[in-house]
């Protein structure tokens, strides 16, 4: 009998030990949850209410690590740091800053100084437009750049104008894996105060048609051109009300009141941002009339 409940102890303790090892690639953390994909590729999803405001991408490769995404703070980038050790003794060589939001002084700056940062060169020029000083190497790059690491290939593309200036994809071909970065939001409306809404409109077109099997979102959970699909119904039924009202003739105040989208307004986010989106998509779209 005693061999048995000794047995079966070792068993449990067995089974404690390898849930311990595999936690980090799965467990929540403070500000993101991570999610392996395929091969030397997880997924960084923000979790609401923490210190991410966007999620970002880890590709471990035969020799360096490389981690893509934007808005990056001390706290969310410790994270990534800390998870990337749980997988690899690799260390981070590149950081792929997607975008940057002119203004926002407190992201994207405090990086290891180790870290060099890829970025467009719009974005490039919008951190420089700061009072602080970036102090990384920095690689820029004009519509597209591909990086290739030992078997693992990243193509960088930059647009000129969506979600912000000079935001940028990444499409890793062979794991047939796309990072939208916050040009996609997948069941969530996210920041769009600096969009150019005609652009953006033309941008999730080329999205949607590209051939892959995972997407990561700016926002939400790792999905597939199906969420591309949805956040484009979301965009544009947006922007329609929006061009709505704008052919009314409404002032934005008015607009503001009158504007109706009841099947999107319990979508997490929406509320938040609402003020600041409307007013951004109203005023562009009112000067294109």
């Amino acid at each position: 009998m005693m061999a048995i409940l000794m047995g079966e102890y070792m068993k449990r303790t067995a089974l404690l030990i390898l849930c311990m090892v595999l936690m980090p690639t799965f467990a929540l953390a403070a500000n993101f949850s991570f999610k392996h994909i395929r091969g030397g590729v997880y997924a960084a999803i923000a979790e609401p209410g923490g210190k991410a405001a966007s999620n970002s991408l880890i590709v471990v490769t035969s020799y360096q690590v490389i981690v893509a995404g934007a808005h990056f703070v001390p706290e969310t980038t410790k994270e990534l740091l800390d998870f990337v050790k749980t997988v690899t003794p690799i260390p981070v060589r590149y950081i792929i800053l997607t975008h940057h939001h002119r203004g926002f002084n407190h992201v994207d700056f405090d990086l290891p100084a180790n870290v060099e940062i890829i970025s467009s060169g719009q974005t490039w020029q919008a951190l420089k437009s700061e009072f602080r000083q970036i102090k990384n190497q920095v690689t820029f790059f004009d519509r597209s750049l591909t990086m290739k690491r030992g078997s693992t290939t990243l193509v960088l593309n930059a647009t000129e104008h969506a979600h912000s200036e000079g935001d940028m994809f990444v499409i890793l071909p062979e794991e047939g894996i796309l990072f939208t970065s916050d040009l996609v939001f997948n069941n969530v409306a996210g920041y769009m105060g600096d969009a150019t809404f005609q652009d953006w409109a033309g941008m999730l077109e080329i999205l949607a048609s590209i051939d892959i099997r995972s997407v990561v979102p700016g926002l939400g959970d790792v999905t597939t051109t199906d969420g591309i699909l949805q956040f484009q119904t979301f965009f544009r039924a947006f922007t329609t009300e929006v061009l709505r009202l704008t052919a009314k003739g409404f002032e934005v105040e008015a607009a503001k009141r009158q504007f109706s989208l009841p099947q999107y307004e319990k979508l997490p986010g929406f509320r938040a941002f609402f003020d600041v989106n409307f007013r951004r998509a109203f005023h562009e779209l009112k000067a294109l009339r």
